[in-house]
């Protein structure tokens, strides 16, 4: 693709992310589809982010995919946010549009999609064991409850976390979410439950070494997701695989969420053929 001042730019903006695979993707879509888009990388500090930001709609940007530090923080220097965004309380998809910026949180979506189609988890016969309650549990803790789950039972290091995640889904949502505090037995509610997701940071670097659980809990007939993809395969889905459970990773909700993004920025279905070799080779 050869760049000129007619190129629409797209990027993922955060701190220290020259790992992410977006880029890859991405641009294999936009060539798939003949569109004169270029997807980059935006590296920005914290006392810079706001310069940053703000200057984008001035360099031809179509869009953005927001990530860690600045899915809470971006949300103040929006336009319009999309309701489903609004109610999680974080973004990670911008558009810009006619001089403004328009929020979405397609985290929660992508994640869902890929259980519901690439897994066939049909959401509303199915209980839920969800571990952490940050930022992209309240995505796709939210998204789940818009379907009608059995139940959700959400554990956190950070129980009021939880409580506050469960009472919000609850009453706004759909009555399903159940806080659960760390130090419980949590047997029977996995032995309740169809899908275990380790929505945590525990799993990453420097934490790789870790299980959010004790893996003893885990069975053949659950399945068992990470939403982490470096490692691609954490001692948590080593575990469950080990154990015969079906099981994915955080590829997948990238995946979905980025063909959602895709039209969310230029309107058009996203090729999804490339864009899941891009992801999985």
């Amino acid at each position: 693709m050869n760049e000129n001042q007619s190129t629409k730019q797209v990027a993922i903006i955060g701190e220290s992310i020259s790992h992410s695979m977006s880029p890859a993707m991405m641009n294999a879509a936009f060539r798939e589809k003949g569109l004169d888009y270029h997807f980059s990388i935006i590296n920005a500090a914290p006392e810079n982010f706001r310069d940053v930001l703000l200057k984008l709609p001035e360099q031809n940007y179509a869009g953005l995919t927001v990530t860690i530090p600045y899915k809470i923080e971006i949300m103040q220097y929006l336009d319009e946010i999309d309701p489903m965004a609004r109610l999680i309380g974080a973004v990670n998809t911008v558009k810009f549009e006619n001089g403004k910026m328009m929020g979405y949180n397609t985290d929660g979506e992508g994640f869902v999609r890929g259980l519901e189609e690439d897994f066939g988890v049909n959401v509303p016969d199915n209980t839920f064991f969800i571990i952490g309650a940050g930022g992209v549990s309240r995505a796709l803790t939210t998204v789940l409850a818009s379907r009608k789950p059995k139940r959700i039972f959400l554990e956190s290091l950070y129980f009021e976390d939880a409580r506050a995640l469960c009472d919000n889904i609850n009453h706004n949502v759909y009555d399903c979410c159940v806080p659960l505090k760390t130090d419980e037995d949590f047997k029977p509610f996995i032995e309740q439950s169809d899908v275990v997701i380790n929505a945590s940071f525990i799993g990453m670097p420097p934490h790789e070494n870790e299980t959010p659980i004790d893996t003893s809990l885990l069975r053949k007939e659950l399945l068992v997701a990470d939403v982490i993809y470096n490692p691609l395969k954490s001692k948590f889905l080593k575990a469950a695989d080990a154990l015969g459970c079906r099981h994915l990773n955080g590829q997948v909700q990238l995946f979905h969420q980025g063909k959602i993004a895709f039209k969310i920025w230029t309107g058009e279905e996203a090729p999804s053929g490339v864009m899941r070799k891009a992801v999985f080779g």
